[in-house]
């Protein structure tokens, strides 16, 4: 797919595969469909409901969408309820020691579930 498609949001991007369906690659159109189911399931088992994310955790789910952290590395209330947050809607999760913390599926759809609004 193009990049400039990749930047679009899904929604937009299923749109445009729509009105020239006949034109597509079967191989592209297949993609294209894979990753709507993918998307659709991950809202249906986290059970995504729209709510406003405090702008700290927020910016600490952008931060864990490029890598994991490293727990150690969080510091002081505004980190410990940023984790708090995102932990318990399951939107970022920390490892089995408590070391690290990553983004989980529901927290990488989340830009682009905002985005479908």
């Amino acid at each position: 797919m193009p990049s400039s498609e990749e930047k679009k949001p899904l929604s937009e991007v299923l749109m445009d595969a729509a009105l020239r369906i006949d034109e597509m690659p079967p191989e592209l159109l297949s993609q294209l469909l894979m990753k709507a189911a993918i998307r659709l399931r991950v809202i249906q088992q986290t059970g995504v409901k729209l709510e406003h994310i405090p702008v700290y955790a927020y910016h600490l789910l952008r931060r864990l969408s490029r890598s994991p952290v490293a727990a150690g590395t969080l510091h002081g209330q505004q980190d410990s309820d940023a984790v708090a947050f995102l932990v318990s809607r399951d939107l970022a999760r920390l490892s089995d020691d408590g070391q690290t913390l990553s983004i989980t599926a529901a927290g990488e759809e989340l830009g682009e579930i905002a985005d479908e609004r």
